[in-house]
């Protein structure tokens, strides 16, 4: 015999009080991949998870959203717990998370490559946006906790390489609930108040996984991003990466290399230019011998052209002089000749020239005047 009829409200409601006493639904953990992800102005997040052959609706609080390392995304797969509720008036029922973890993985692990993926796309990892760090950095800040290991390792290593650089402290929150956004923050406030600053540090010592997830946060990424001052990334020991690593303009494997990356080392330097005297020093005097060199020998090919050129000319000089002495009229006078002129002084060459007149006989040593009355 069927019972009397009900209301689909009471049969809801007892379907609801069902569910409640079930203790394995009140505490169950279902694994599925996630579809239909939707995120509500409110903070909450519905979406389903399937299997192969069914679906179930799941509905993850804002609360519980705002504490994932990562975002979700359809075709992820997870393992969701929580507890199994009854939506009375709409007749359904879904899963209330209240944690939920990536299967097969690690979730930080997971956040980071999604993360990572994410920031990779929208280029905060680019070369091109990377700024050069200063060659000579007068002034340093550094953000980091300031009871830490790394900002007296970070002030000692600086110290011993560079007395000149003045170094600033400001402290921040480097683990646990909102230091990535006090980092984040103070990136900000120096980059608008310090603009003085020529290099940044931002980093922490070593640690867990957990301990270092700050330097993973979207905020921190962005402000590094966005600072004007270049920045040191220099978080944990060498085998850590961070997203603050890729972001910053340069990745140091621990804050020590940090702080030899930052400033140049001033004993180095100076031996670096005593070096650099000694061999233009050494260039010089091997200059200066070159061109002692060059010089005696221009001068003596200059002193033997000149010696050269003179006694050519003064072989010459003799060789005229011969000449000259050779064709001297009186010379050959001294040898017997003598010169017939005409009374205009012109000598007389042949006797066809000879007329009736008078001429002059010239000797070597005077004249005799004549008259020709017979050719």
């Amino acid at each position: 015999m069927a019972l009397r009829p009900i209301t689909v409200t009471q049969l809801n409601e007892y379907i609801a009080r069902v569910f409640e006493s079930d203790v394995l639904l009140m505490d169950i953990a279902v694994t599925g991949e996630i579809t239909n992800l939707k995120h509500h102005s409110s903070g909450h997040v519905y979406f389903s998870i399937t299997d192969e052959n069914s679906k179930i609706n799941c509905f993850l609080a804002s609360s519980y959203a705002n504490a994932l390392r990562y975002e979700l995304a359809d075709g992820l797969k997870v393992i969701v717990t929580g507890k199994v509720n009854v939506y009375k008036k709409g007749g359904y029922y879904s899963i209330f998370v209240r944690s939920l973890t990536v299967s097969g993985e690690g979730d930080l692990a997971v956040a980071f490559e999604l993360m990572k993926e994410k920031l990779a796309k929208e280029g905060l990892f680019s070369p091109e946006h990377k700024k050069e760090l200063p060659v000579f950095p007068r002034k340093l800040g550094i953000l980091t906790s300031d009871t830490g290991a790394a900002v007296r390792d970070i002030i000692k290593i600086i110290r011993q390489r560079n007395e000149l650089v003045d170094i600033y402290v400001f402290p921040v929150k480097v683990q646990g609930e909102g230091a990535a956004e006090d980092i984040a923050s103070t990136l900000d406030r120096v980059n608008e108040k310090r603009q003085d600053i020529d290099v940044l540090i931002v980093g922490r010592g070593g640690g867990s996984r957990e301990d270092l997830w700050a330097f993973n946060e979207e905020v921190l990424a962005r402000a590094i991003y966005r600072s004007e001052i270049p920045v040191i990334s220099a978080v944990g020991h060498e085998i850590d990466f961070s997203i603050s690593d890729f972001v910053a303009d340069r990745r140091a494997e621990t804050p020590t290399a940090a702080a030899e990356m930052a400033v140049p080392d001033i004993g180095e330097m100076l031996r670096y230019i005593s070096d650099l005297r000694d061999d233009l020093q050494k260039q010089l005097s091997s200059k200066l011998r070159y061109d002692s060199l060059r010089a005696d020998n221009s001068l003596k090919a200059l002193r033997d052209g000149m010696v050269k050129y003179l006694d050519d000319r003064l072989a010459l000089i003799e060789k005229m002089k011969i000449m000259l002495e050779g064709n001297d009229p009186y010379r050959i006078m001294e040898r017997g000749y003598s010169v017939i002129e005409d009374q205009e002084g012109k000598a007389v060459a042949s006797k066809e020239d000879l007329k009736d007149g008078e001429y002059d006989i010239v000797f070597r040593d005077g004249k005799v005047r004549v008259r020709i009355s017979h050719v």
